[in-house]
């Protein structure tokens, strides 16, 4: 007597009613942070720091401001995550692998272009608002955050620049040179919204990295 054939497909797994119900409420909260987060941006890039008060902050997101805090705590919690936000974008520009390839030359000049592009976004003239505004609550030292950025952006600089035979430090002291040379012309170009003769000044800054990572290569 032949044998009952026996099937070796393996039953369907059946999905329980609670995974597309955590899908769909993980989207609904990235929706509403970004929401929040596009608001806070919005209204100081309007009207300053001072002008993204937690009733305006609720009103522009399109929710209480219960449940902006239930996103992100207190508003400070807001504010650190578009400092990250920042940080990120940063770091996604100066990542292209073409800033890696060519002479040390052709390498500054990309650099100080991206960060120049990056020092001109909105996002981060919102963000020269905020620390503007969080001065007197920083500490003496800098918060682990920070020490992580810094570290990331020398980390960076090693990546582009590593025939540069600098240490750490002068690294650490080429980027602050160019960071506070391009928030400069950033702010007097908010200021007078047509700064004359960008093109010279981003040479004088690009000539001065070179020469501080030791000229042509």
């Amino acid at each position: 007597m032949a044998k009952a054939a026996t099937s070796t497909r393996k039953p369907a797994t059946r999905k329980t009613a609670a995974e597309p119900t955590l899908g769909r409420q993980a989207q609904k909260t990235r929706v509403a942070r970004e929401k929040i987060i596009g608001a806070v941006i919005s209204l100081i890039k309007e009207g300053g720091y001072a002008n993204a008060t937690s009733s305006r902050i609720a009103r522009r997101a399109g929710m209480t401001w219960g449940a902006a805090q239930h996103h992100f705590g207190a508003k400070e919690d807001i504010l650190d995550a578009i400092l990250e936000i920042s940080h990120e974008r940063f770091s996604e520009r100066v990542a292209d692998p073409v800033l890696r390839k060519g002479t040390r030359r052709a390498r500054v000049e990309l650099f100080v272009d991206r960060m120049w592009k990056h020092y001109q976004d909105d996002l981060y003239l919102v963000t020269l608002e905020i620390l503007l505004a969080m001065r007197g609550f920083q500490q003496a030292k800098p918060s682990l955050a920070e020490e992580r950025h810094i570290r990331a952006h020398q980390k960076t600089m090693r990546a582009i620049f590593p025939d540069s035979g600098l240490s750490d430090a002068q690294l650490r002291e080429a980027m602050t040179f160019v960071h506070c040379f391009l928030t400069g012309l950033s702010i007097e170009h908010v200021f007078e919204r047509r700064v004359r003769h960008v093109d010279r000044h981003l040479q004088r800054i690009k000539a001065a990295l070179l020469a501080m990572l030791g000229g042509e290569a």
